[in-house]
């Protein structure tokens, strides 16, 4: 009975085994199945670490040199309104240019020594050299007039007349201008010091003398009209002397 179980036994084991060869493999564990239900940790991300901006810096060159030019500007600027509003320009010395005055009995040295030294006087010598030139133009003119009417001679002889006194007049009193000039000139170039206190000492006198008579003279060449040369009589004399106006 013993052997019977035990034959029993033995059966129910071999069942057992040929069970678990038959039975399928079982499959891997599931890592998901596992893992369901629990959070999985979130991926750490890294971030860089920007480079902190560079500082601008306030002294560029560009700014050194916008403050130089601007700078430059003004003191330019300052030096202008300076040196046009608040210093005294120093008179420019006017220089002697040579003209002749035909009508004026002295040579050049001492028209330039009465420009240097007698600057009214020499001013006056010009006009008067202007007013006697007025004059002769007048007095000329007419005399053509007389010429071309001869039975008015009388009218233009006694105009001729008025003209050619104040001419005279004005003549006689600029000649006693000549010689003090002379000799003031002379004395300067000998001993300039003594020339120097001749100058001082006439020169009022002289320039009051030149002043007087051109007034007298201006008051009656004022009343002349302006020159206009006449155009010659005939077509071919009348279109040259126009011609040579335009080009001239």
């Amino acid at each position: 009975m013993l052997g019977f179980g035990k034959k029993k036994k033995k059966d129910a084991d071999e069942a057992q085994e040929k069970e678990a060869i038959d039975a399928p493999a079982p499959s891997p564990p599931d890592k998901k199945a596992k893992t369901k239900g629990k959070k999985e940790p979130e991926p750490i991300e890294i971030i860089e670490e920007a480079p902190p901006p560079e500082k601008k810096k306030f002294i560029t060159k560009k700014r050194i040199f916008i403050l130089l030019m601007v700078l430059g500007a003004v003191g330019a600027s300052s030096f202008l309104v300076y040196f046009l509003y608040f210093t005294e320009k120093a008179p420019e010395k006017a220089v002697y240019e040579k003209r002749e005055l035909i009508h004026v009995k002295l040579p050049q040295e001492m028209l330039k020594f009465s420009f240097d030294h007698f600057p009214d006087l020499y001013s006056f010598l010009v006009t008067f050299n202007k007013e006697i030139n007025i004059f002769d133009r007048e007095i000329e003119r007419i005399e053509k007039l007389g010429q071309k009417y001869p039975e008015q001679k009388k009218i233009t002889d006694t105009e001729i007349k008025i003209l050619e006194k104040g001419k005279n007049t004005l003549i006689k009193e600029f000649s006693k201008l000549e010689k003090p000039i002379k000799e003031t000139y002379v004395l300067f170039r000998v001993t300039e010091t003594q020339g120097l206190a001749s100058i001082k000492e006439k020169d009022k006198e002289l320039t009051d003398i030149a002043r007087a008579a051109l007034k007298t003279a201006q008051e009656q060449t004022q009343k002349i009209p302006p020159h206009t040369p006449e155009v010659p009589d005939g077509l071919f004399q009348g279109t040259l002397y126009k011609i040579k106006k335009k080009l001239l």
